[in-house]
């Protein structure tokens, strides 16, 4: 059966530290370790099942028991009574059996653990806390690498956040599955578009890290790209090169760029790199970079160079790139 999806607007927040899924692989990657190694590279489109650590507060009703109780936007439940909360229904359901009684909460408010008392009221035959909430998310994005070495391969460049508040989303687990772009929808100035498209019931791996460098992955099925070196920044060149991404169907194709390192003063390694699309092709079908495109992998001669992060909004034809060796370094 399909899944009909448009792309989920991703977002980079702030830092994520409490993923449940550890990554196998405890060795550090040095420079020397990134000199030398190679990866396959993705560009094909995935469609990931995210379910979030806990659930989160989108909205708090004014003068409710959980506005008068501490509770805000953005607070991520994560306890409730000495019970761990895993989706929204077991929110749900404690507060509807309450009976009125207080109830303890431990929320993790911008990673830090904060501990509120909320009595829910009855409304309408009915108790209630006042709040909204939301427990997992779904969309599509564009695979980077696969790394054989260690079997996992890294997806978008950037973390999945919460689309209104910017807020990381903490991780409980996140199934990564095939996906098929249907239709696009074309940037322009002031609107990015996006890809839209649906994933197949075939699961290739599972999330285990999801960080503002990216979302990393546990490699289920055996790949044979191109291989190719990882680039060290200085050897980087500003000038010509290629994206290989996905805007038709599962299969990547090579598209014309060029890039230029944005410098030492950025500090925002998510930005390290600026794109032009220049592919009249590409520019034809999508007007330039468009959500969905994330994590599309930046090539140069024989080394992959990084992978798209963001859209200029007011000029689809230009973006931001993140480091390929950044990446490797994050996905540890």
């Amino acid at each position: 059966m399909k899944k009909i999806l448009s792309l989920l607007i991703i977002i980079v927040g702030g830092f994520g530290f409490f993923n449940t899924i550890v990554n196998q692989s405890n060795a550090v990657t040095t420079s020397e370790d990134i000199k030398n190694k190679t990866v396959q590279i993705g560009g094909q489109p995935f469609g990931i099942k995210f379910y979030s650590q806990g659930a989160m507060i989108t909205k708090v009703r004014e003068n409710s028991p959980a506005d008068k109780g501490g509770l805000r936007k953005n607070d991520i439940i994560i306890e409730i009574d000495g019970k761990k909360i895993k989706t929204n229904d077991m929110v749900k359901e404690i507060i509807a059996n309450s009976k009125g009684k207080e109830l303890d909460f431990i929320i993790n408010r911008d990673y830090e653990i904060i501990n509120e008392k909320i009595t829910p009221e009855y409304v309408n035959g009915k108790y209630t806390a006042g709040i909204w909430i939301k427990d997992s998310c779904a969309g599509i994005g564009t695979i980077t690498y696969y790394d054989k070495g260690s079997n996992t391969f890294a997806c978008l460049g950037h973390g999945i956040c919460d689309k209104d508040s910017s807020t990381l989303l903490p991780m409980a687990e996140g199934d990564i599955c095939p996906a098929i772009i249907e239709s696009i929808e074309k940037g322009k100035s002031g609107s990015p578009g996006g890809l839209n498209g649906y994933f197949l019931d075939k699961e290739i791996g599972k999330a285990y890290k999801n960080s503002e460098y990216g979302v990393f992955c546990t490699q289920e099925v055996d790949t044979y790209y191109k291989e190719y070196k990882v680039a060290d920044k200085k050897d980087i060149e500003n000038g010509q090169a290629y994206i290989y991404t996905t805007v038709e169907g599962d299969t990547p194709k090579m598209y014309e760029v060029n890039i230029h390192l944005t410098g030492i003063l950025n500090f925002d390694r998510k930005k390290d790199i600026v794109i032009e699309i220049t592919d009249r092709e590409l520019l034809e079908k999508t007007g330039g970079i468009v959500q969905g495109m994330s994590g599309s992998p930046i090539i140069q001669g024989d080394k992959i160079v990084g992978a798209i992060t963001h859209v200029f909004v007011n000029d689809p034809t230009r973006g931001y790139g993140i480091l390929a060796e950044t990446m490797i370094e994050k996905g540890e």
